[in-house]
């Protein structure tokens, strides 16, 4: 009997040791293009952050938010990321991604050698791996420095790994080999068929995975095995890979368990993400670790980042639960989810079990002690019964059918609301309070009374006995939409209508009026209220009015946002001011809210019971618990670079010099960002236009110029993340050029011209009769070309950098200053080649 107690005892501690915390945040990823082949066989990071897949057709290159193909020579079977250089090991030919300022970006064969499958960094050499050889390539360099071949005695080459400051071949014939000075010697580490080897952010630590499902560490006091406590898991599965997430926790994938999250302190499994959590496919391809410690998995469905430091936690995937999500809450320790089919509450079968094996026991144990057996021992208990492998389903709560909506812990009881009525949730069973369909329930604290809006439009009351709940009718008077309730500091309580705000007035716990205010909504939305100190505040139709007690009558304000989306759950109120989720709520200042704008669009928003999390519903029907923890940071120090230029064919340089009159060109700036899509926000200024900065927006690293005056600009870029961190400006120099004529080669040109039509025209001024009008033509044409000679120099001197339309109007006003000087010039170039034509008549005649 003491020892069946003793068991009973461990369970409770088991149940405390695997509380229900939701699986990781996970974010799924692949290319929009259908013609993508987007499977995956290796993932590397490179130091400007940007993450790139091998696959069958060529490299696909991920910044966050464009997908890019760079098109191999063949299959891609290996990646390494090394400095600038991203190199590749196909089935056709080694090489390594050209520059990404070229578009598209190249492909650069290193050797047209076929059948490698294995590539890795150490140092300044990159190792190429096949069969019958490893190549060596000299990054410094540049080009291949030697070869390593196989021979008979090792065996084919069956794959490449780099384990601490050195790099290891598996042979066929003699295992594991170390690579030093181009050769290859025996292995100084713990024997064993290698399958993967991978590095912590700083190449200290490396985890190794063997083919019989074993994983060690590499670290720089020695070599040890990661004793794992479901280890019958990983065999039962298959280890395929694994990488190190952080310096307490490694994920090591498997051909058909999904990922396996271990803490490599204890050995314990910290979860299992699979398809039951949320992972389209349980067969892993391959596996990464980003610098921000999210672990990269490559499926056949695309790719999906998994966050174990992002403070959100799922808890939609759980198998049971059906419909969608509206409402979930904290009970008790226990978690509740309401849905458009009824109420569910998450259980974990296998504790379940056990409760039912020990009770067994225990009535197994009674009834031998009766018997009075000679040992007198207990009975046995089998010791993996009482090992906890929780197992966790939604079961649907007894009783309550349609939408639940609304879930409220009042007087230390769960009450559930929907269109099926009212319910107080005892155990997995439910207790009508009322069976019509309502909209809203609110509990007085003032009245201690259950304020319920029905579908028929009546207000009904509901206090608390020792026999339940019994209707109090204190405003049966009162017909409305009521859709949100609450109490000012007053002792006040208000209801909200479609068309009026309903004010209870009480003393000492009883009503003494009912007054209403009529509201502005045209639009008829649910309306819903706060009191914020001594302030009332309503939002309907997409904006705030606040009560104005002079006039007795709300007033729109204009102090806070228009509301683009708001609602009030569990007695807060939240709204989306077009930016982020906003709430003036005192009691939830010391979250981080910042990373709600993961979710633009929310269904549900509340603090749970215990006041240790908020529970968040998506418009994608996602349950998440978000928890007051830091997080990681979003970027993880990922640079703010220059993308691309599109529009005109542009050299990089430290100056860029662009054409004008090519038309529009855009500059695309990206720091990479794998939280979410469109977290990142961008602000821009040109300096030389203009001295403002642009506002903070997640397209505002695209920055298009239709035109822009000839000169100097300076475009300098700032990106800020989801938690508001802010980059470093980035400052690219740029140059608009002029048009050819307006140009300082052509305008000496143009006066070399003019000069020659000049001297021409004197020169023809003095010739015979027959040249006269030749003559005059060309003054004429070297006057033209003078005024616009003239109009041209002044332009660029006096224009503006603003638009083409203030620079016509710029040109008409030179036009009409220059325009006396080409009367002028006109009249003294004719009069000059008349009076030289008369002058020689006259000498003519005076010879004759």
């Amino acid at each position: 009997m003491r020892f069946t107690s003793f068991l009973f005892c461990l369970l409770a501690f088991s149940f405390i040791g695997h509380a229900q915390n939701g699986t990781f945040f996970l974010s799924h990823y692949s290319p929009p293009d259908d013609q993508i082949d987007f499977r995956s066989v290796d993932l590397v990071q490179d130091q400007q952050g940007e993450i790139y897949f091998a696959t069958r057709h060529g490299v696909i290159e991920f910044d966050g938010r464009n997908w890019t193909m760079v098109n191999s020579s063949g299959a891609v079977n290996s990646l390494a990321a090394q400095g600038a250089g991203v190199f590749i090991s196909s089935l056709s030919s080694i090489g390594v991604l050209g520059s990404r300022q070229e578009k598209p970006r190249p492909y650069l064969e290193l050797s047209n050698e076929t059948g490698f499958f294995n590539t890795h960094a150490q140092g300044e050499l990159v190792y190429f791996c096949k069969r019958d050889k490893i190549v060596a390539y000299s990054i410094e360099q540049r080009s291949l420095a030697w070869t390593l071949n196989t021979d008979s005695s090792y065996g084919n080459f069956l794959g490449l790994f780099k384990i601490k400051s050195a790099s290891y071949v598996r042979t066929a014939k003699r295992g594991l080999q170390k690579i030093e000075s181009q050769k290859l010697v025996s292995s100084d580490i713990t024997p064993g068929n290698v399958i993967f080897s991978s590095p912590n952010q700083d190449q200290s630590r490396y985890l190794v995975g063997m083919d019989d499902h074993r994983v060690f560490m590499a670290e720089p006091s020695g070599f040890r095995e990661v004793v794992l406590r479901d280890q019958n898991f990983l065999s039962t599965n298959i280890l395929v890979n694994g990488v190190i997430v952080s310096d307490s926790l490694i994920a090591l994938g498997t051909l058909r368990g999904g990922v396996m999250f271990v803490d490599i302190r204890t050995g314990t499994t910290d979860q299992i993400i699979d398809y039951h959590s949320g992972l389209p496919d349980n067969e892993i391809y391959a596996l990464m670790t980003d610098r921000s410690q999210g672990v990269w998995v490559a499926h056949e469905y695309g790719f999906t980042r998994i966050a174990p430091y992002i403070p959100f936690r799922s808890f939609a995937h759980f198998p049971g639960l059906s419909g969608n999500l509206l409402c979930a809450q904290t009970f008790q320790g226990n978690v509740f989810v309401g849905t458009t089919l009824g109420l569910y509450q998450l259980i974990d079968e296998t504790a379940e079990a056990m409760k039912a094996k020990l009770l067994l026991a225990q009535q197994a144990s009674k009834s031998k002690k009766r018997t009075k057996k000679k040992s007198g021992a207990p009975p046995p208990v089998m010791a993996d019964s009482v090992v906890l492998n929780p197992q966790y389903v939604y079961r649907r709560i007894a009783g309550i059918t349609g939408r639940v909506i609304q879930l409220a812990e009042i007087k230390g009881r769960l009450i559930a609301s929907g269109t099926g009525g009212v319910y107080e949730v005892d155990s997995q069973e439910s207790n009508a309070i009322l069976t019509e369909p309502v909209r809203s329930v609110f509990f007085s604290p003032l009245l201690q009374q259950l304020f319920v809006g029905t579908y028929a439009e009546r207000i009904k009351t509901y206090e608390r006995s020792e026999t339940g709940w019994a209707e109090t009718h204190l405003v049966d008077s009162l017909q409305d939409f009521i859709s949100h309730t609450f109490e000012d500091p007053l002792e006040n309580i208000w209801l909200c209508g479609r068309a009026s705000i309903y004010k209870i007035e009480t003393i000492e716990g009883d009503i003494t009026d009912i007054v209403s205010y009529p509201i502005s909504n045209p639009s008829r939305d649910e309306t819903v209220g706060l009191a914020y100190g001594n302030d009332l505040y309503v939002a309907a139709s997409g904006q705030f009015s606040r009560f104005d007690g002079a006039t007795s009558s709300f007033v729109k304000f204009d102090s806070l946002p228009g509301p683009r989306k708001y609602f009030a759950t569990g007695g807060y109120f939240w709204f989306h001011d077009g930016a982020r989720w906003r709430t003036v709520d005192r009691r939830l200042q010391s979250y981080k809210l910042d990373w709600l704008r993961l979710f633009p669009t929310l269904r549900y928003l509340a603090p749970d019971n215990q006041r240790t999390g908020l529970w968040v519903i998506t418009s994608g029907n996602e349950l998440y618990k978000f928890t007051n923890e830091s997080g990681t940071s979003a970027t993880a120090g990922y640079p703010l670079f220059l993308s691309n230029i599109q529009g005109q064919e542009v050299k990089m340089a430290d100056l860029i010099e662009v054409e004008q009159h090519e038309g529009t060109i855009t500059f695309e700036f990206i720091q990479p960002d794998y939280v979410g899509f469109n977290t990142t926000q961008y602000r821009y200024q040109v300096k030389g236009l203009n001295a403002v900065w642009s506002p903070w927006s997640a397209s505002n690293n695209i920055i298009p110029f239709s035109y822009l005056p000839p000169g100097k600009y300076q475009l300098s870029v700032q990106s800020r993340d989801i938690l508001g961190n802010e980059s470093n400006v980035e400052q690219i120099a740029f140059r608009v050029l002029p048009p050819y004529w307006q140009r300082w080669w052509f305008y000496a040109l143009e006066f070399t011209v003019f000069s020659f039509l000049v001297i021409l025209s004197l020169r023809l001024g003095r010739a015979s009769k027959r040249y006269r009008y030749l003559s005059q033509m060309l003054s004429l044409l070297t006057v033209v070309m003078l005024i616009q000679f003239l109009q041209t120099v002044l332009a660029s001197l006096i224009g503006s950098k603003t638009s083409p339309v203030i620079d016509f109007v710029i040109q008409v006003f030179i036009a009409l200053i220059v325009f006396p000087v080409e009367i002028f010039a006109r009249d003294a170039m004719m009069k000059y080649s008349q009076g030289k034509y008369v002058i020689k008549r006259a000498w003519d005649k005076k010879i004759s």
